[in-house]
């Protein structure tokens, strides 16, 4: 009896720091994987924030947005430019300024998207549509150094991304498995995912050539288990894509989905264009 009542103390407490703990985790999503952040950067910069302007920047926060609102701008001082930028140069980020009291549990959820002086990080940054400077994103484009003890780890990583990123073709036919895999989920998610500052994205075929030394890649890796670096697996790079029954691909009726994928993979390599995502010139 004494045991029964000690375990119902226990469950009830669980019960409660699940009530209190997942409501709160809830509002924050997972990061996203190193691959898929270098994948959707304009620059990647290692730098310290040397300054915060005085003054505030009025821009829209999106293309479809008529209004302004306020952004304050952060000076990074650029240590190693891994993507996009050289070192020894200065980098202007764009966030929202603090929210009044009172609703700072509505907008600054995510300290890091605050720049402070003297803050040492590694940032995936894009391009502002009509401001002169960048923005972050979400939260977990800033790798903060100070008590990171993976720090340099994760940076590594990063330089191994960009560099295969910004030379797909020797990535793609890597004596690497690893790598060509890499390679073409980087590319995939690049192509597949609409930019944040790009107004009516619309398609168009990609070069024909690494279009099907990706999907060669995709087919030849192994689909039963998931890329130690993303976790991802051939098929979630698969269904990226966007195929259609136009595309000659419709669920097979047997079930066997992820068989069929790569099937589809190796069959339309040399005949498939990959789609890719481009801004309205508007």
């Amino acid at each position: 009896m004494r045991r029964t009542k000690q375990l119902c103390v226990s469950l009830a407490t669980v019960v409660t720091i699940l009530a209190l703990t997942l409501p709160a985790m809830a509002k924050v999503m997972a990061p996203s994987p190193i691959p898929d952040r270098v994948a959707q950067a304009d620059i990647i910069i290692v730098g310290k924030v040397t300054a915060i302007e005085g003054k505030t920047v009025m821009a829209r926060p999106s293309p479809d947005s008529k209004d302004k609102i306020q952004f304050g701008i952060g000076v990074v001082e650029v240590e190693d430019g891994i993507l996009g930028v050289k070192a020894k140069t200065t980098v202007r980020i764009g966030f929202e300024p603090p929210a009044p009291p009172g609703e700072g549990e509505r907008r600054n959820r995510f300290p890091a998207l605050t720049p402070t002086v003297g803050q040492e990080a590694c940032w995936f940054l894009t391009k502002h549509i009509d401001g002169d400077f960048y923005t972050i994103g979400a939260y977990f484009n800033v790798i903060g150094k100070k008590d990171n003890a993976d720090f340099q780890k994760e940076v590594d990583m990063v330089k191994r991304c960009a560099k295969l990123l910004n030379e797909p073709a020797a990535g793609l036919k890597s004596k690497d498995a690893e790598d060509r895999l890499l390679t073409a989920g980087m590319l995939i998610i690049k192509y597949r995912t609409p930019r944040q500052f790009a107004n009516n994205p619309k398609s168009e075929a990609i070069d024909a050539e690494q279009s099907k030394l990706i999907l060669e890649a995709l087919a030849a890796a192994d689909w039963t288990k998931r890329d130690p670096n993303t976790q991802a697996s051939p098929y979630m790079y698969f269904n990226r894509l966007g195929l259609t029954d136009k595309d000659g691909w419709m669920l097979p009726k047997d079930g066997k989905i992820v068989e069929a994928a790569q099937k589809w993979t190796k069959d339309n390599a040399a005949k498939y264009r990959i789609q890719r995502f481009v801004a309205d010139a508007k």
